[in-house]
């Protein structure tokens, strides 16, 4: 199933803009390290601005710089100082919903589901025109199987706010675990009437499809979703049971090998997608995060961490290495070839590099002189790689040289049989 996100604000004032004339530079540039996902530093520039603070200052601000320190912290999974910050913010301003709803969501992912609830509910007193803490509550229920308590929750939510797109969702999903078709149908189409390309709501009433037995609509749904992100693991499964429900066996081996593929590495992203998130400066694990997105086929995506690693450590030859690599898969050979000169400037032993130019020449079928140098320097750089030889024949038969090429091709015989053996 999707996973339903409490609601939290990393940038939420508790009080809106009411601290404007008590703002100062610190807080100002802890507000902009939340937003950048510098969090460490937003803790420390929230620790300053406290620092200023005189005995008996306003308390719904020394409120709000805790609430934002919380924030931080809770970002960073240190789920301990969160929610001590979060109390401190409370006994500073103890009527604020907001604060006791931010509260409730870590009680919530720490599975302390009774307390979270009182907290929840507690915001709800508070602030009764807030669907937010209706909706919280909703998942907690939906995270204990308890559907009905689950759906009253997320008819509260809706019925305060019907522009509210994940109360829909949530509602639909809470139907969808009960098997009530029809009703998780017109949840899902509601939220997709209110945002017709919302993937949480399009992979749901696929899946109610699905279960209907309505394939050829379940299929438009997910490959709406496959649009937007095309690596989404449940989508392929999905689609990959359909295939195999109508007999379809070679389309079904095709989508579940790359499922497979997405399902081995759905741990791995999860766990590079948080180191960034916790060591934004180190350059290696935008190169590890870009890798991940390599594997999973989400160029774009992989395209866009090696840059950020390259911004970090502009002569990194790996870096610019593995940015060529993802230009190269995506055809875009000029750019390729770019970023792969660039990374045998930083290191001219870079083999892999000097092979994969030659093989971007080729492709170009253009520049064979550029192209039988590169392949020349790959052999010399590792003579017993098979790969870099089968390049260098390549290049010999499109230049025609026959004589070479043959030669070329008994030592990758040769290498590729002490392969296998």
């Amino acid at each position: 199933m999707p996973k339903y996100l409490l609601i939290l604000s990393l940038i939420f004032s508790i009080e809106c803009n009411a601290f404007a004339e008590n703002t100062d530079e610190h807080y100002a540039r802890g507000i902009n390290y939340l937003k950048a996902g510098r969090y460490q530093k937003a803790i420390d520039a929230f620790d300053e601005s406290l620092l200023l603070q005189k005995e008996g200052g306003v308390k719904n601000w020394i409120a709000e710089l805790h609430y934002q320190k919380a924030t931080a912290y809770h970002a960073l999974e240190e789920y301990h100082k969160a929610v001590a910050a979060y109390k401190i913010a409370a006994t500073y301003n103890p009527n604020s919903a907001q604060i006791y709803n931010s509260l409730g969501i870590i009680y919530s992912e720490q599975k302390q589901y009774i307390t979270a609830l009182e907290v929840f509910k507690k915001a709800s007193l508070l602030d009764s025109t807030s669907a937010e803490p209706y909706y919280n509550i909703g998942l907690v229920h939906l995270k204990q199987a308890q559907f009905f308590k689950a759906v009253n929750a997320f008819k509260v939510a809706v019925s305060s706010d019907a522009t509210w797109i994940d109360a829909y969702n949530g509602l639909a999903e809470t139907y969808l675990r009960l098997g009530n078709l029809k009703e998780s149908e017109q949840a899902f189409s509601k939220a997709l009437r209110l945002k017709p390309n919302n993937i949480t709501s399009l992979l749901g009433l696929g899946k109610v499809y699905v279960k209907q037995k309505r394939y050829d609509d379940a299929v438009i749904q997910f490959e709406k979703v496959l649009e937007k992100h095309i690596d989404n693991t449940e989508v392929h499964f999905n689609l990959a049971q359909i295939h195999i429900k109508r007999g379809e066996k070679d389309e079904a081996a095709e989508v579940m090998s790359y499922f497979k593929i997405l399902r081995q590495t759905d741990p791995l992203l999860e766990r590079a997608q948080k180191w960034v998130k916790f060591y934004p400066d180190d350059v290696k694990g935008y190169n590890n995060l870009g890798i991940v997105y390599l594997t999973r086929q989400r160029y774009d995506k992989a395209i866009e961490n090696y840059k950020r690693a390259i911004a970090i450590s502009p002569t990194l030859a790996s870096s610019h290495y593995n940015l060529g690599l993802a230009y190269h898969k995506q055809k875009k050979l000029k750019l390729a070839i770019e970023s792969y000169h660039k990374a045998i400037s930083s290191d001219n032993s870079l083999a892999i590099a000097h092979n994969n130019i030659a093989v971007c020449y080729t492709e170009f079928k253009e520049s064979l002189d550029q192209a039988l140098s590169h392949a020349k320097i790959a052999t010399s750089l590792d003579q017993n790689n098979a790969n870099y030889c089968d390049t260098l024949a390549t290049i010999y038969e499109k230049l025609g040289l026959n004589d070479k090429a043959h030669l070329v091709r008994k030592k990758q015989v040769s290498l590729q049989n002490n392969t296998k053996k």
